[in-house]
């Protein structure tokens, strides 16, 4: 059967250019999403700070939580944000031990001068690292500073370094070829303003000396120790946040590439295989069994597979490093971020591809090849029976499981957001399976105000062929559904959680700083102490963890200061919000922590947590905040606490309440943030600028995402079209001869196609609407006045582009086939 299938695709080989191309632009979008998700996993950053460093030791990095017993015993593992210091004793130990030559200390605190971002280390780190002095020498003193080249500034100026602690005017010591992001101060400036915290140790052999002995006589619960690659662990990670961005996108963006592409694929071989029904009518008619058909349409389908993956592994294989370039390029991921080729995920991708293939034909095959000789010839001249039995239960199945979930998404909370997209999902496959049903109804209402012959006959053409007719609309079902419910549900998110943090925020200004760096402790304080002002309270996000049930859950983090409430609208339930500001520092009693409702604690539970660095802290919950969507689970603790544990760093802003009498524009007040390298803004422009970064950066990942699906949906559609074309030859022969112009015809193929695409985008409409409807009521709860926010300008081109490649590609092969005489038309083979 192998044989015979390969000669019907010679023969029949237009029929499956469509499956060939549709099959290779997914296989070829799941390598290139593939590929650039492998890229992701495994970057090491290149050694800089340590590279002159045997070994580097660091606090640990990970909290470990351990359940059960004995053998059922099972330990769960997460990397925290920061690692934890290495405490004050260990530098001595380890320069006491036989075989170490230099050990070196080495503190960090992000900086900031002259529009130039970095972290303040000790000048002894320096050796650490290859570098030469460009110009002058080392600091001599607390008052000197030693640049990197990328800082403009010349030995013997003054200038003006922002840190945690506040500004602090320096004199430029010297400049050093170093782009690594370090300015190096004298060591005890560094370790005044880190307060004494260690974050890495960097030892030097002696000769003769083995890392691997060294580093297990320094091992102990709690240190890592690092060679080789492995110190650049140590070091800050400047583009780490881009890197995990650019894995989520990545997965997501492979998601929604497989799930096109399934729908398409399967789509489209199925279509391939139903356009042949007269063909496996004739061949039971002459004595071939159903096991025969199976066998040469799955032969087909493989030789198809194999070739169309193949070809698109290889194609995207050639897109993905351009592809991984354009992340980079506009800031998705790291600089430098390129895909290579690995052959896991090509081999995925193209198994994936084969499957798919095999699946989609084998579904076809077999309902064609179930039906009896006699009823093979009926069953190939009409559109009967569309629906088979799996796709009524599994499409019946999929609308009940969309229904039933959209109906928990308001109980669930904010929890239920991240429902949502899944419930879009699972009503557009039932949508997609049930298109033969649902697009006939909606081609007879949208059809139905079409005026004269051209629309009647456009309506009972698509009405007739219902298998063409759900071929061509479930492509444009999907593709304008998962736009539509993606692109809208993301637009209202935003819309609101940006709403709803300018709704907290009651401060009349805020301060926000100008760099990484933050607000230093000195100018918050100089703040407070101007005229006017009833309070200015800090803020800084963070993160933490807790263990909940078997796993370790992670919880924003906000230290915020004295005051908040003057400042915040917080809508309390039970307790006292001001209560949180009664910490006494490390007096051994629990934390106080003010905690939403989702967070699922009553007021005066002790709950045990890990702070960003694993540092483990006690908590008391000293009130609870009803839920809403910008402090989700979010968990408010004392700004000293913040100060205490954890790399030093300023404040994400400052609130300031005033004195209605005093003027928002007080020059002293401006002439304070702007010492403290900060500026005064309205509440709007804060929380407009906080956003404007993510909100560019989904719009650019959406971009990615929906892009691929629509390439993938236009090319579906224009196969599907051209296929069919093939076979209304003897139609449009028949209508010629019957009295129908070329133009008449095409007038009437073009009517047909458009409507057709407008029944699927009025589908693919109500499924949205339904997601939106689900989005709001669970919007309700948790900010006041949800506003749903559509944007119809994206949505409507990206409808304008599948309705144009649909006629155009009804169009183009119709105009063709009239070019051939209307009785030579009618007597051509099939």
């Amino acid at each position: 059967m192998l044989t015979l299938s390969l000669q019907t695709l010679k023969a029949r080989w237009t029929t499956f250019v469509g499956s060939f191309l549709a099959l290779a632009l997914g296989v070829c979008l799941l390598t290139i999403t593939g590929l650039s998700l492998a890229a992701t996993l495994g970057r090491d950053q290149a050694t800089d700070w340590y590279a002159n460093a045997d070994l580097v030791v660091t606090g640990s990095d990970t909290v470990t939580v351990t359940y059960g017993a004995g053998d059922a015993a099972v330990q769960e593992t997460t990397t925290t944000a920061d690692a934890a210091p290495v405490p004050a004793d260990i530098p001595a130990r380890i320069a006491a031990m036989r075989g170490v030559d230099e050990v070196v200390v080495d503190r960090r605190v992000p900086v900031h001068v002259d529009g130039w971002d970095g972290y303040a280390r000790p000048w002894s780190s320096a050796a650490m690292h290859p570098y030469s002095l460009l110009a002058g020498g080392p600091p001599t003193s607390g008052e000197h500073v030693v640049l990197g080249s990328g800082a403009s500034a010349s030995p013997g100026e003054r200038i003006v370094l922002q840190t945690p602690a506040g500004p602090r005017a320096m004199t430029v010591a010297g400049v050093v070829d170093d782009d690594a992001g370090a300015i190096y101060l004298s060591d005890d400036t560094v370790d005044e303003l880190a307060g004494g915290r260690i974050e890495a140790v960097a030892i030097r052999m002696a000769d003769g000396a083995r890392a691997v002995d060294l580093a297990q006589r320094i091992s102990r619960p709690g240190l890592r120790v690092l060679t080789g690659d492995a110190r650049s662990l140590a070091e800050p990670d400047r583009h780490g946040d881009k890197l995990a961005f650019a894995s989520s996108l990545l997965g997501s963006t492979t998601g929604v590439a497989a799930f096109v592409s399934v729908f398409v694929v399967a789509g489209t071989f199925s279509f391939a295989v139903v356009q042949r029904r007269r063909e496996f009518a004739l061949l039971r008619t002459a004595g071939a069994t159903p096991r025969q058909l199976r066998r040469l349409v799955l032969g087909e389908a493989l030789a198809v597979g194999v070739l169309a993956s193949a070809t698109g592994g290889a194609l995207g294989t050639v897109v993905a490093a351009p592809f991984a370039s354009w992340l980079a390029r506009v800031g998705l991921a790291p600089p430098g971020f390129t895909a290579r080729p690995v052959w896991w995920p090509l081999v995925a991708a193209m198994g994936v591809g084969l499957l798919v293939a095999l699946t989609g034909a084998m579904v076809a095959a077999r309902r064609a090849a179930r039906v009896r000789p006699l009823d093979a010839m009926r069953e190939a001249a009409v559109d009967r029976r569309v629906m088979t039995v799996g796709r009524w239960i599994f499409g019946l199945l999929s609308l009940a499981g969309a229904g039933a979930l959209l109906a928990a998404v308001p109980a669930s909370g904010p929890d239920g957001l991240g429902l949502l997209l899944v419930d879009a999902q699972l009503a557009l496959i039932a949508a997609a399976l049930l298109a033969p049903v649902l697009v006939p109804l909606f081609v007879r209402v949208v059809g139905w105000p079409l005026p004269g012959s051209t629309g009647q006959l456009a309506r009972c053409n698509a009405l007739a062929a219902k298998r063409r007719t759900a071929s061509t609309a479930t492509p444009i079902l999907v593709t304008i559904g998962l736009a539509a419910t993606t692109l809208a549900a993301t637009a209202t998110l935003w819309e609101t959680q940006q709403r709803s943090a300018q709704d907290r925020i009651t401060a009349a200004t805020v301060v926000t700083p100008a760099s990484s760096a933050g607000i230093g402790e000195a100018t918050v304080t100089a703040l407070g102490q101007q005229p006017g002002v009833r309070a200015a309270v800090p803020v800084r996000s963070a993160e933490a963890y807790v263990r909940r049930d078997d796993q370790i859950e992670g919880l924003p983090v906000m230290y915020v200061g004295a005051g908040v409430t003057e400042v915040l609208n917080l809508p309390t339930l039970a307790g006292s919000v001001d209560a949180v500001h009664q910490y006494g520092g490390a007096d051994g009693r629990p934390v106080p922590v003010a905690v939403s409702r989702s967070a699922k604690w009553s007021l005066d539970d002790v709950v045990s947590i890990w702070l960003a660095d694993g540092t483990p802290v006690r908590l008391r919950v000293a009130a609870v905040l009803d839920d809403s969507l910008d402090l989700d689970r979010t968990l408010l603790l004392p700004w000293d606490l913040g100060r205490q544990h954890g790399p030093r760093r300023g404040a994400d802003a400052v609130y300031l309440a005033r004195d209605s009498a005093v003027p928002h524009g007080d020059a002293a007040l401006d002439r304070v943030a702007t010492a403290g390298g900060s500026t005064i803004v309205p509440v709007a422009d804060h929380v407009s600028a906080a956003h404007a970064e993510q909100d560019r950066m989904n719009r650019l990942a959406l971009l990615a995402l929906l892009g691929m699906a629509l390439l993938c949906a236009t090319i579906s559609i224009a196969n599907t079209l051209i296929m069919a074309a093939a076979d209304r030859r003897r139609e449009f022969a028949l209508l010629r001869l019957a009295g129908a112009t070329p133009r008449q015809l095409l007038r009437t193929v073009a009517t047909e196609a458009a409507l057709i695409a407008v029944a699927a985008t009025a589908l693919a409409g109500t499924l949205a609407a339904g997601t939106l409807v689900g989005l709001r009521a669970t919007l309700v709860p948790l900010t006041p006045h949800p506003q749903i926010v559509v944007p119809w300008a994206t949505i409507g081109a990206i409808t304008a582009v599948c309705l144009g490649v649909a006629v155009l590609a009804s169009l183009v092969p119709a105009a063709l086939a009239l070019r051939t005489p209307a009785a030579r038309l009618a007597a051509a083979r099939e």
